[in-house]
């Protein structure tokens, strides 16, 4: 008699199982239901992008040297950023008050240079510095221009001139004649300097040589007076100097070794 009871008991309870659902049909958690939708999206987008960029770069920040100079400057330019095209280059010479110093000028020996994506180029730039000038001291700028990043890079060189002008000048071996210089002026166009100027010929050769003077109230013959008696001779890699204290032409040349070129003798016009 136990056994029928305990077997109702037990439907009974089957049957309150049955009616929560965890084995029968229906939208429960039963693990009919979709899982959870897709999961976030792609990562983040690219980074920024780079900007094309130029660099100008020179071989020195400092350039002493003198009057009636040229002065070579090696030029960098450097692309970044994916960066290709054209870059236009420029100079100025400015005193420390950013104002143009006359007569000083810059050549380059390529008005531009043109890199490819990020790559380099290069160009020499000259500093001609004038016998005569007003100044002694300023700054040489290098500029490169490129339209294709609408935009400028310049770099900048301090420039300490002494007040001199050096006419280099020796005895040639084969001819014993004395060689001047192709730039040391004739009387149709004298070398312009500035009263105060120390005026210097240096013996580049091996031989010794004796400067002539065809005025030496302006600059005094070597050897003689009034200023040339305390040196009569320049020796090999030495200089006869003179600083003129008045203005006046002067025509010079190799006393000796005699070298006279008549109407093709250096000249010197102090002003």
């Amino acid at each position: 008699m136990r056994t029928p009871i305990l077997a109702a008991v037990l439907g009974l309870s089957l049957v309150g199982c049955l009616t929560v659902g965890d084995s029968g049909p229906g939208t429960g958690d039963d693990g009919t239901d979709p899982g959870p939708g897709p999961g976030p999206g792609p990562g983040p987008g690219p980074g920024p992008t780079a900007t094309p960029k130029v660099d100008v770069t020179i071989d020195k920040t400092a350039i002493p040297t003198e009057l009636k100079t040229s002065n070579p400057i090696m030029v960098t330019v450097k692309g970044s950023g994916g960066f290709t095209g054209n870059v236009a280059l420029s100079a100025a010479v400015v005193d420390d008050n950013d104002a143009p110093l006359a007569g000083w000028s810059v050549d380059f020996s390529s008005p531009s240079v043109t890199l490819a994506a990020d790559g380099t180029g290069t160009a020499v730039a000259t500093l001609k510095v004038p016998a005569k000038s007003a100044g002694l001291a300023g700054k040489v700028k290098i500029i490169g221009t490129s339209t294709a990043t609408a935009g400028t890079n310049t770099a900048v060189a301090t420039v300490t001139a002494l007040n001199q002008v050096t006419f280099s000048l020796k005895v040639d071996a084969a001819t014993g004649k004395c060689v001047y210089p192709a730039d040391a002026g004739v009387v149709a166009a004298p070398v312009a300097i500035a009263v105060g100027t120390k005026v210097r010929f240096f013996n580049t050769g091996t031989a010794n040589l004796e400067i002539h003077s065809g005025n030496g109230a302006v600059i005094s013959h070597q050897g003689q007076a009034p200023n040339g008696t305390s040196d009569p001779v320049t020796e090999a890699n030495t200089a006869y100097e003179q600083t003129p204290a008045t203005t006046g032409g002067v025509t010079w040349y190799c006393h000796a070794p005699a070298t006279d070129l008549g109407a093709n003798d250096p000249r010197i016009l102090v002003q």
